[in-house]
């Protein structure tokens, strides 16, 4: 539920050139650092456009593109306006995603940085996982298995056991990380692996399972040498799927 507006947040007029990154940019600062916080109701756009001294619509603007990051909801009806979000995965992975469309990050890079993420989730998971930790993550491994022939199941089988396997790290800035690479570099993988032929495709999503099964077993052994080397091998499949 949204709180009120928040009481005694003013804005500086904005200057006359490029007024919506100006207003973007204010707005950003004080959500990023925690003067508005999420559930955090703004000014009504007419209130908006009197303190930056500047129209309506380049107050628009700016709440759009603060929308389009996830930082800010824009509520509808009379209680309606603009509600922020907080910093979200979506305003992280965003702009990753534009990088390496435009090749400013480019997919060698991108996978070798997988690499080194993964590894550091697996030997965390090793050495801090809890009972449930690896109770969660069997439970995702008996998903995975009987998702062996329907790809867009054991895509999201995948992508849960990634997130499992660092939310059992109990690493905060590892959970934030992998949450948008692992999220990249998948959805690489699995556009180019459906192009494979059925009996090809069923060949390699075995061996991911076997894969993913030893670094599971690494971390209920809290071996984490073991589990940065199973690692090592889902990320070679990984590499073999990209390139073929």
């Amino acid at each position: 539920m949204a709180r009120k507006q928040k009481p005694g947040v003013s804005f500086d007029p904005a200057p006359t050139k490029r007024a919506p990154q100006v207003i973007y940019d204010q707005i950003y600062q004080k959500i990023i650092s925690g003067e508005l916080k999420p559930g955090d109701r703004l000014p009504a756009e007419r209130e908006l456009a009197e303190q930056f001294q500047r129209s309506r619509p380049s107050v628009r603007e700016a709440l759009r593109m603060l929308q389009q990051e996830g930082l800010l909801e824009i509520a509808v009806g009379s209680a309606g306006g603009p509600i922020v979000r907080g910093i979200s995965m979506k305003s992280v992975e965003k702009p990753l995603k534009k990088l390496v469309d435009v090749g400013a990050i480019n997919l060698d890079e991108l996978v070798e940085y997988r690499q080194l993420n993964d590894r550091a989730c697996a030997r965390m998971a090793a050495m801090h996982r809890t009972d449930e930790d690896v109770a969660k993550l069997r439970r995702i491994m008996d998903e995975y298995w009987d998702s062996i022939q329907d790809t867009p199941r054991l895509r999201a089988a995948d992508l849960k056991f990634h997130d499992a396997l660092a939310q059992a790290s109990h690493n905060s800035l590892a959970i934030l990380i992998n949450d948008v690479v692992v999220t990249l570099n998948t959805n690489m993988y699995w556009d180019a692996v459906r192009e494979m032929p059925p009996e090809k495709l069923e060949e390699v999503n075995q061996e991911a399972f076997r894969s993913h099964q030893g670094i599971l077993d690494a971390v209920a052994a809290q071996d984490p040498d073991r589990a940065g080397r199973c690692v090592d091998w889902t990320v070679e499949l990984y590499w073999k799927a990209i390139l073929q």
